[in-house]
């Protein structure tokens, strides 16, 4: 079983947090756009032969969707990370995450496919605005992880 200390950990948690962080800009300034500068159509077809028009037709809306995708990798990762750092409130923090970043997948979706409506669009920010605080916050926790000590098996 491979072996990982703390102070991997906690390096490895600030590098997914801060990753997480940088891509919420580049998925904020893409749903900007998207939501500014392109006329998306309305369609009323059922949801996935919408999302396959949008993403057929529209690049922003692929890049954001693409970015969605990572976004929620890395979320997953860094729940897997805080787990295996023994701090119940970076699992809480990452869980939290998460759930906000699936919630924000889910209003994209339903924005997409039912004929854009305004709650799923601020759906989609406010889970966005919740996984930045989840993410803010567990930057402190990570802080507390102590460095020395005991091995910590993975």
């Amino acid at each position: 079983m491979k072996v990982m200390d703390r102070l991997q950990i906690k390096r490895s948690l600030k590098i997914h947090a801060f990753v997480f962080l940088g891509l919420i800009l580049v998925q904020f300034w893409l749903g900007m756009t998207i939501n500014l500068e392109i006329a998306l159509p309305t369609l009323n077809h059922d949801g996935i032969s919408a999302l396959i028009y949008y993403l057929v037709h529209f690049w922003p809306v692929v890049s954001h969707a693409i970015v969605a995708i990572v976004i929620l990798a890395v979320s997953a990762r860094f729940l897997m990370i805080s787990l295996k750092s023994g701090s119940r409130a970076l699992v809480v923090t990452a869980s939290i995450g998460l759930a906000a970043v699936l919630g924000a997948i889910y209003n994209g979706v339903a924005f997409l496919t039912s004929d854009q409506f305004f709650g799923n669009s601020i759906g989609m920010a406010m889970s966005a605005i919740s996984a930045v605080v989840a993410y803010a916050v567990s930057l402190y926790y990570i802080g507390s992880i102590q460095s020395e000590g005991a091995e910590m098996r993975i």
